[in-house]
């Protein structure tokens, strides 16, 4: 009798240590890399269009797709590095890296990447750079890396000549500006200017940061100049990035549906 109880009591510990057991395995199953039945990306208000525009066709592949917007440029990699959201697009890999770099995170951005933004001279007075009119205002930015950037590009444009080098410092600045042949006013920093433009003779303007004013950066624009250093793309932990959910992301934004789904008219166009 006492053995009988003894093998009873062995069969209810084996049963018990089996159904845990099956319970664990089922559960890393469901939680092993490459496997994941909900992803959720992360951007910002200027980059919404971009993060909806694979949305479709990732849910077609059998993913819940949520997209996260933040009205900051800084909480899509938080929220990226302590897994809030599983992938974020809005940021460029410049960006990116001086992130890793503050942060000691480990954020990585998958080839190819997917779209450009664009920098263009703007004017409602004028359909080339040689038919600007003399006289009037000029606007541009107004923090240093963005104002020497858009002078350089007033120079490519034959608007302005500035000097071979920065007087001070890294950047250029408007003192630098060594000819002036339109006798332009240089204003910085005016943040209504791209709905104000018959204000001015000309402005620089970020395709991107006009859209999301309102403004439609493809009309008025006589010329456009691109960087593809600054294109932007799906961005994830480099520990994930050869999971076959991140591959199924690329598959689905990297789609011509997906390409399809961003207008001319959000500031952005896909990497050529």
């Amino acid at each position: 009798m006492k053995h009988k109880n003894v093998a009873v009591i062995l069969c209810a510990v084996l049963a018990v240590f089996m159904l845990f057991g099956c319970g664990n395995k089922k559960e890393d199953s469901e939680n092993s890399p490459g496997k994941k039945e909900k992803i959720i990306i992360g951007t910002s208000s200027v980059s919404k269009d971009l993060a909806e525009s694979g949305k479709e066709e990732l849910e077609g592949l059998g993913y819940e797709v949520e997209i996260k917007v933040f009205n900051d440029y800084v909480l899509p990699n938080s929220a990226l590095a302590d897994g809030s959201v599983d992938a974020n697009l809005y940021q460029h890999e410049p960006y990116m890296e001086n992130y890793n770099d503050s942060n000691g995170t480990d954020i990585v951005m998958l080839s190819p990447k997917l779209y450009n933004y664009y920098s263009g001279l703007y004017s409602v007075k004028a359909d080339s750079p040689e038919e600007l009119p003399d006289g009037g205002k000029v606007g541009i930015a107004e923090d240093a890396s963005n104002i020497s950037e858009q002078l350089k590009q007033l120079q490519a444009a034959g608007v302005i000549k500035l000097r071979e080098e920065p007087s001070s410092g890294e950047f250029f600045t408007i003192a630098d500006i060594a000819e002036n042949p339109h006798n332009y006013e240089f204003i910085q920093g005016d943040h209504v200017k791209y709905k104000n433009m018959d204000e001015y003779a000309c402005l620089m303007g970020t395709s991107n940061t006009m859209a999301e004013a309102g403004v439609d950066p493809t009309e008025n624009l006589i010329q456009k100049f691109v960087d593809n250093s600054l294109a932007e793309g799906i961005c994830v932990m480099k520990e994930n990035e050869n999971a076959d959910w991140v591959k199924d992301i690329m598959k689905a934004y990297t789609s011509a549906e997906a390409k399809a789904n961003v207008p001319a008219s959000s500031g952005f166009e896909p990497v050529e």
